[in-house]
C-alpha cells in the first residue's frame, strides 16, 4: 500500500518485485478506491441471504460426504489396529527358545506399529485439513449475518479494521493484472472455500491510446460524421449513447472537434443553411465560390 496526491491522500496499490529484484520501475500500480469498491461489491453479494442459504446448504452435503470418508478412515484405523494386536499376541505366544520365528515376529509387530502410527499420522492430517464443524448456533449465527451484512458494513461504528476482517474469514487473497487487458483491471479471487473466480471493470486512464472504448469511440465517430452531423450533434449522440472520455466526463463540440482532427476528419458544412449574398449585399465565402465557379 501506497499513498499518492500532494496531501498523500489517494490509496494505491504497488507491486514492488521489478524495483527490488530487476533494478526497473515497478511491476504494477493500481487505485486503490477501485479496486476496494469491486471487492466491497463483490463481498455484499457473494454473502447475501439467499447466497449464504445455498451455501449452507452445500455445506451440508460437504458434511455428508466427509463423515463417509471418516468412516472409511475409521474401518482403515481399526483394521490396522486389529493386525497390530496380532501380530503382537502372535510374538508373545513364541517359545524363547525359537529365537528365528521371534526374531522375526517382533520384526513383524514393529512394522505393523509403524503403519498404524503413519496411518493414525495421515487421519489427523486429514481431520486437520477437512475440519469442519459447525453447531445449530453457527449456522443461525452466519445466515442472520447476510441478512445484517449491509447494514453493520455500512454503519458509522464499522471501521475499515473490522471490513478487513470480515473480508478475511471469506477471501483467502486476490490476484491483479491491469495489462491483461487494455483499458480494464483483472482481478482473480481466491476464496476460504477453495473456490476461484475471475472479475474486471474498467479503469480511469489519462490517454485515449490506454482507453478500453477508444476503437469502438472512433468508429462512432466515423459513422455519425459520414451522416454529416455536426460536432454538437456527434458529442449529443455519443453521451446520448453511453460513451464517456477515459475521465468519465461527458463529450462537448470543443471535444469532438479535437477528436475529429486526431482522426483526420474534415469539417461538416451544411450548405444549404449558408447565404451566398448577406444584406448588404456583400458575397459568403459559399457565395462568391459559386459564383466564380470553384
Amino acid at each position: 500500500m501506497h499513498y499518492s496526491g500532494s496531501q498523500s491522500q489517494y490509496p494505491v496499490y504497488i507491486c514492488r518485485y521489478a524495483r527490488q529484484e530487476l533494478q526497473n520501475s515497478h511491476c504494477q500500480e493500481i487505485r486503490a478506491l477501485g479496486l476496494d469498491a469491486e471487492i466491497e461489491s463483490l463481498i455484499l453479494a457473494t454473502l447475501a441471504p439467499d447466497k449464504i442459504a445455498l451455501a449452507m446448504s452445500a455445506l451440508e452435503q460437504i458434511e455428508e460426504e466427509q463423515a463417509t470418508l471418516r468412516q472409511q478412515w475409521q474401518i482403515r484405523l481399526e483394521r490396522a489396529r486389529y493386525e497390530t494386536e496380532r501380530a503382537r499376541r502372535q510374538y508373545n505366544a513364541v517359545e524363547p527358545e525359537n529365537r528365528l520365528v521371534a526374531r522375526n515376529l517382533e520384526c513383524l509387530w514393529e512394522q505393523k506399529l509403524r503403519e498404524i502410527e503413519k496411518l493414525e499420522q495421515d487421519f489427523q492430517a486429514w481431520v486437520r485439513q477437512h475440519r469442519l464443524e459447525l453447531t445449530p448456533a453457527d449456522r443461525e449465527e452466519i445466515l442472520a449475518l447476510g441478512e445484517n451484512l449491509p447494514m453493520i458494513w455500512s454503519a458509522p461504528t464499522t471501521s475499515s479494521a473490522d471490513k478487513k476482517q470480515i473480508i478475511r474469514l471469506v477471501i483467502k487473497e486476490v490476484i491483479v493484472d491491469q495489462h491483461r487487458e487494455k483499458g480494464k483491471v483483472w482481478f482473480q479471487v481466491n476464496w476460504e472455500t477453495g473456490a476461484i473466480s475471475e472479475h474486471g471493470y474498467i479503469r480511469r486512464v489519462t490517454s485515449y491510446a490506454d482507453f478500453v472504448d477508444t476503437e469502438r469511440l472512433y468508429q462512432r465517430i466515423r459513422e455519425l460524421h459520414a451522416e454529416q452531423k455536426m460536432d454538437e450533434e456527434i458529442a449529443a449522440t455519443l453521451n446520448a449513447e453511453g460513451f464517456r472520455t477515459p475521465h468519465h466526463q461527458s463529450f462537448t463540440s470543443q471535444l469532438l472537434w479535437i477528436l475529429r482532427k486526431e482522426l483526420g476528419l474534415p469539417s461538416v458544412i451544411h450548405q444549404g443553411f449558408i447565404s451566398e449574398r448577406w444584406e448588404d449585399g456583400s458575397y459568403s465565402v459559399y457565395g462568391a465560390a459559386k459564383a466564380l465557379g470553384a
